[in-house]
């Protein structure tokens, strides 16, 4: 009798917890960066500051090799973008990145088109950069009015109309054609990266394999309506060291449930094998419940 109690108990409890874990939903919440403090100037002043000094030169640097550059000669465009990628990434505070050799090896023998990779930071950018240079980016339009990007851009980036408008275009679909891949942040915004939000269509409608990524950087990542985002870049250089883990799953195999079914079916059969497979929150919240959008509308 005794035992059924406690069996009885400890369902009771482990029901409660499970329904605490899933109320408690929200992707949008990140610790406060307090920049400006006696901690952090003294850290920006010594450790900071040259290392933005060097992005800058780097920049520069960059930006007369493109002069040399041939929109033709993408095996040089992409070489440029994986080591310049890497460096500006050294000087962000990631000095190492924590990824397998097991995950190497998915990415290099995956033959998914599509990359999917859960978004928590802009550093996203330059880590999914140096590990698919041969890929492209669907990015917002703002992207290709910034200066040196925006040479790169015309090459590796395929640009939304607006910053949260559009679907899968017919030069998306065109690239695919052609066999290239594809990066895509489906989420649409930054969010906690213990957390999966609903997803938007773009990487779902062609309807083919995915190569799943993670980037988690711990309790490190920027969610836009919380953090200021110059803020938490200064804070990112002026640390000694900064830690960023990359996961990979095997790719997600298309079925036949999700080439006959409607595209929210293959949307929520991939974020449950995304999640299942990398141990993480599914949300039920989108991009549309992200404070920076709510400015927006």
């Amino acid at each position: 009798m005794r035992h059924v109690f406690l069996i009885s108990l400890f369902s009771i409890i482990f029901f409660i917890f499970k329904i605490k874990m899933n109320t408690n939903d929200n992707p949008y919440e990140v610790k406060e960066i307090r920049f400006w403090s006696i901690r952090t100037i003294p850290k920006f002043i010594f450790r900071g500051i040259p290392r933005l000094i060097m992005i800058l030169i780097l920049y520069i640097i960059v930006f007369f090799l493109t002069i040399f550059f041939n929109e033709n000669n993408q095996s040089l465009i992409n070489k440029t973008l994986k080591w310049s990628s890497r460096i500006k990434l050294y000087f962000f505070g990631y000095h190492q990145i924590d990824i397998s050799s097991i995950d190497l090896e998915r990415i290099q023998k995956s033959n998914s088109q599509i990359i999917f990779a859960k978004h928590s930071s802009y550093i996203d950018l330059l880590l999914m950069a140096h590990l698919f240079p041969d890929a492209k980016f669907i990015a917002s339009e703002y992207i290709s009015k910034i200066p040196i990007i925006r040479i790169f851009g015309k090459s590796k980036c395929i640009y939304l109309k607006n910053e949260f408008g559009g679907n899968l275009t017919d030069e998306i679909q065109a690239e695919l054609d052609k066999g290239t891949k594809i990066v895509f942040f489906g989420e649409g915004v930054c969010s906690n990266p213990k957390f999966l939000l609903k997803l938007r269509n773009g990487a779902f409608v062609p309807k083919m394999n995915i190569l799943p990524v993670h980037i988690d950087y711990g309790d490190n990542y920027w969610v836009m309506g919380e953090q200021d985002m110059v803020l938490h870049a200064f804070t990112q250089m002026s640390n000694s060291r900064n830690h960023v883990k990359v996961r990979v799953i095997p790719d997600y195999q298309v079925t036949e449930e999700d080439r006959q079914g409607d595209i929210e079916i293959f949307k929520e059969n991939f974020r449950k094998y995304y999640a299942n497979g990398l141990g993480i929150n599914l949300s039920e919240k989108s991009y549309k419940d992200h404070p920076y959008f709510k400015l927006k509308i």
